[in-house]
């Protein structure tokens, strides 16, 4: 059994309930300005379940440091929690370096699959759809040669920071449910190009490896490159520069439409979206990328939540709260 067994989930502690020597695991931390004077520090941590961020008033970066404490280090922490616009705040009231047998990896959330495998059945079904098409060659052959060249960070990375799947191995985990949902989808609503489909599925969020940067610790970060561009726009670029690499291999509509995908696959401006979809296949393919990413918030809220309880404020990425029926 973990050591993150032998302790409640930090989503499970009652207001005004205190908790002393919990150790977690520090994901990073952030000096921020009191609104009354002096300074704060944001600390980011892990229970081994979830990522939550606890506040040290009236200190400093500095300190904290001073205490032996950095990014990836596990720490014996005294939390107090508040009761904070109708929910509940975590304050940090003590923090030092561990005295348990704890390791980072104890505390480490990960995909619940197996990513290597994941990605090894996404792309071994992409190359099965893969043949020659009169003078081209099946757009499913770029999608799959784009992932091979980024296996590595693709396998690793996560899916968003502070949203849907923002955990080691995420973006596996994300990208190949919606890729069986449109296997099965293909199969109802047989107007669909499943070629095509299953390529964007694939490669929706690849730039999300360049967009963001995850460290071994779990915490996801933006890049300057993300920050200023976005995962759409790099993503459709990706797919340019492949097909440039092989002049005459893919047929041009297809990679046309395929970035198109990428490029409209939020939908709507206000969240990020470059253009609305205009295909049957760029339709679909927010939707399933909407479906997956509710479903990781209910899933994941379920986990906090008894048989009859609602959660105490809206989730980010939901519209409403969160209810556990009772079953």
């Amino acid at each position: 059994m973990a050591i993150k067994d032998d302790y409640k989930k930090l989503s499970e502690l009652e207001v005004d309930e205190k908790v002393f020597s919990r150790p977690l695991l520090v994901l990073s931390f952030t000096e921020k300005a009191q609104k009354n004077g002096g300074s704060y520090v944001d600390v980011k941590v892990t229970d081994g379940y979830d990522k939550h961020d606890i506040k040290m008033f009236n200190t400093a970066a500095s300190e904290i440091t001073g205490k032996g404490i950095s990014d990836g280090v596990v720490a014996d922490c005294d939390i107090t929690v508040q009761a904070f616009n109708n929910g509940k705040s975590l304050r940090l009231d003590d923090i030092r370096p561990t005295a348990k047998a704890a390791r980072p990896v104890d505390f480490l959330v990960t995909a619940p699959i197996d990513v290597d495998v994941s990605f090894d059945k996404m792309v071994g079904h992409l190359k099965s759809l893969t043949t020659t098409e009169g003078e081209y060659t099946s757009i499913t052959g770029l999608a799959a040669e784009l992932l091979e060249e980024n296996r590595e960070a693709f396998v690793f990375s996560g899916a968003a920071k502070g949203m849907h799947h923002d955990i080691i191995g995420g973006l596996v985990y994300h990208t190949y449910r919606m890729f069986a949902s449109a296997t099965l989808l293909c199969q109802i609503y047989k107007s669909l190009d499943a070629k095509i489909l299953l390529s964007a599925v694939a490669l929706h969020d690849i730039a999300k490896i360049r967009e963001m940067k995850t460290s071994t610790a779990g915490d996801i970060t933006y890049t300057t490159e993300g920050q200023l561009m976005g995962h759409l726009y790099m993503g459709a670029e990706m797919i340019h520069d492949v097909a440039v690499k092989n002049p005459g291999k893919y047929d041009p509509e297809k990679v046309m439409l395929l970035k198109h995908m990428i490029l409209s696959h939020h939908l709507n401006p206000e969240w990020g979206a470059v253009k609305g979809p205009a295909t049957a296949e760029a339709q679909m393919l927010h939707y399933i990328d909407q479906i997956d990413a509710k479903m990781y918030v209910f899933e994941n809220r379920f986990n906090d939540l008894k048989p009859g309880e609602l959660t105490d404020k809206v989730p980010y990425g939901l519209e409403n709260f969160v209810y556990k029926p009772l079953r």
